[in-house]
């Protein structure tokens, strides 16, 4: 039996790839300078800014005067489109406020102007006197700083009609 020296033994290995020799140290600068690179742009190693050179004139002064700049056209903005009337709770019954399908007695002293609408805007429908007991058949809607309720009522000569009323100018109930 004969003992081989460990420079035997690396002979039999197989051999390396002259390729090998070569990228190794390319791959080894690639590594070391992106790592140099990665170190100068944390360090804030970038580049310099260059001074814009200024121009100079020679000869004699020309007066230049700047084109007139156009203003930006406005923006065209919408027309805020009004808010429906919010409608207020309606109470439960037996409480003493103004509700649907309750009653309710006129209390202007200078009669109740009746409306063919929610609003000041709209046409007079009837006027009814004081203590005039009123039928609440619709609403509230919201105009004009009141609070409107569209009523059914009956005149002195027996005939019906409908129409809406302010409530400021009508008291809970039939009074």
């Amino acid at each position: 039996m004969s003992l081989r020296s460990p420079q035997a033994r690396r002979r039999q290995q197989r051999p390396r790839s002259p390729w090998a020799a070569l990228l190794i140290p390319i791959l080894a600068m690639v590594i070391t300078g992106g790592l140099f690179f990665v170190l100068a742009s944390m360090l804030g190693g970038g580049r310099t800014p260059v001074p814009t050179p200024v121009p100079t004139v020679t000869g004699p002064a020309v007066l230049v005067t700047p084109s007139p700049t156009l203003a930006p056209l406005p923006t065209p903005t919408d027309t805020p489109t009004p808010e429906p009337p919010t409608p207020t709770p309606t109470a439960t019954p037996g409480t003493d406020v103004l509700r649907v399908g309750g009653k309710a007695t006129v209390n202007a002293e200078a009669g109740l102007r009746v409306r063919s609408g929610p609003g000041t805007n709209f046409d007079p429908v009837t006027t009814l006197p004081v203590g005039t007991v009123v039928e609440i058949i619709g609403g509230p809607q919201r105009a004009n700083t009141y609070t409107w309720w569209q009523i059914r009522f009956t005149l002195a000569d027996g005939t019906t009609g409908e129409g809406w009323a302010a409530g400021d100018f009508l008291d809970p109930g039939a009074g």
